[in-house]
């Protein structure tokens, strides 16, 4: 059985942003409001203590730790100090990565010095221009938190701030948001497509043109990103857009979102509650809530939680649809919370089913389009038609789901 490889820590429950896409927040679960505000130092050691034995049982030699919210950074100076140590001195012969994923609003010199010192690398939040970043990344007050965040942004750049991570906005231009980026001067940032479901969909999609032929507003804006960004001779890396290309070129790589590796995460809550990707919220409130505590229970125990089994699982337990798409080895039937609906679990194609085949073929026809024949030869690449791939798609295959994943899939359907 393959490693969990990397642990969220949700330090904080609460959050100083009121963000109005968060699926934390304002995605219908407010199962945050039971939890402890903090993580307690309690917890850590316990996990601490947990995330050893899990470690020498599978003989993992490197650990990725995520320190995550709500805000993260809500948690004070103290508890990173304390939770660093903690983690060194029990976890035995273990590499650590350890990372922050914040909105940015608090960060100040004191802050980075410090995630430098304890080896924190440090990912910032930030969802494009001020006018677009301020009507979404708002304060409770309502007021946007723009000018905050490009002030850490500058700040960090003197510490080897990390990443960018921006959710992809189809309201704003992609040249304009692309020349923010480079505006900022970040040596790299990330794209993701935003949370939602075929009962809960995002911006710019119709629901009855959803996956259909002329309806791929998503690929389209990324589409012109990507043409921006290969053409600049001094573009920051696009973590989305390299995965992809290492894809196609054949790599085993990937994340949640593409490939077809296991989804190696797990999210640690305030409480010591262990549970799958909190993303997943997103489907609907208390999906990822268990009965498995970090306090009462071993890290192994995740394995049989259901929900987290689909997670792990979840580029290998697809849709029949999925099995048959020649571009299945590149988008692994996309993030598992993208396919759910009330009424099929997530026994479905993402809602960017069809983006991702847009967007994979004229990826793939670029790379194609820029290599000698013989090199395309060796490598057995050829072109591909979006076209093409959507008219296969209507076709009965005669592959399906094992019945055993079906079901699987499907138990998570609100409609009896």
């Amino acid at each position: 059985m393959e490693n969990i490889v990397s642990f969220v820590l949700k330090v904080a429950s609460r959050c100083n942003l009121n963000c109005s896409y968060c699926y934390m927040y304002n995605l219908g679960d407010k199962t945050y409001l039971s939890q402890p505000k903090f993580m307690s130092m309690e917890t850590i050691t316990v996990f601490a203590q947990k995330l050893h034995t899990y470690c020498q049982e599978k003989k993992a030699r490197y650990v990725q730790i995520v320190f995550h919210g709500g805000e993260p950074m809500l948690w004070g100076k103290e508890n990173y100090k304390q939770a660093i140590e903690i983690f060194t001195t029990i976890v035995k012969d273990v590499d650590f990565g350890f990372a922050m994923q914040t909105n940015g609003v608090s960060l100040t010199h004191d802050w980075y010095k410090l995630f430098k010192e304890l080896n924190i690398r440090v990912g910032i939040s930030m969802d494009g221009p001020k006018e677009h970043h301020d009507r979404y990344r708002v304060f409770h007050n309502g007021k946007g938190s723009y000018e905050k965040v490009v002030k850490a942004i500058e700040l960090g750049k003197q510490y080897g701030m990390s990443n960018i991570l921006s959710v992809v906005n189809l309201n704003i231009s992609p040249s304009e948001f692309y020349q923010e980026v480079k505006n900022l001067g970040v040596p790299s940032f990330n794209l993701l497509l935003p949370d939602g479901h075929y009962d809960n969909l995002p911006d710019s999609f119709e629901k009855l043109k959803v996956n259909t032929l002329h309806h791929t507003p998503y690929a389209d804006w990324l589409i012109e990103i990507f043409e921006i960004w290969k053409t600049d001779s001094d573009r920051p890396m696009i973590r989305f857009f390299r995965t992809l290309i290492e894809l196609i070129m054949g790599e085993q790589t990937g994340d949640q979102m593409v490939g077809r590796l296991t989804n190696g995460v797990a999210v640690l809550e305030t409480n010591g509650a262990l549970e799958v990707s909190d993303s997943i919220r997103a489907c609907y409130e208390g999906i990822t809530r268990n009965d498995l505590n970090i306090h009462t229970h071993s890290i192994d125990d995740l394995y049989n939680d259901p929900l987290f089994e689909v997670f792990f699982h979840s580029h290998n337990m697809v849709n029949d649809t999925c099995l048959t798409c020649p571009i299945y080895d590149i988008c692994g039937g996309g993030f598992l919370g993208n396919r759910y609906s009330n009424e099929e679990g997530f026994d479905n194609p993402t809602i960017y089913c069809h983006d991702m085949i847009k967007l994979v073929s004229h990826i793939q026809n670029d790379i194609v389009n820029s290599l000698p024949d013989e090199v395309c030869a060796s490598l057995d690449a050829s072109e591909a038609h979006y076209e093409e791939i959507v008219e296969e798609l209507k076709e009965i295959s005669l592959i399906k789901a094992h019945d055993e994943i079906k079901n699987k899939l499907k138990s998570f359907s609100l409609v009896c």
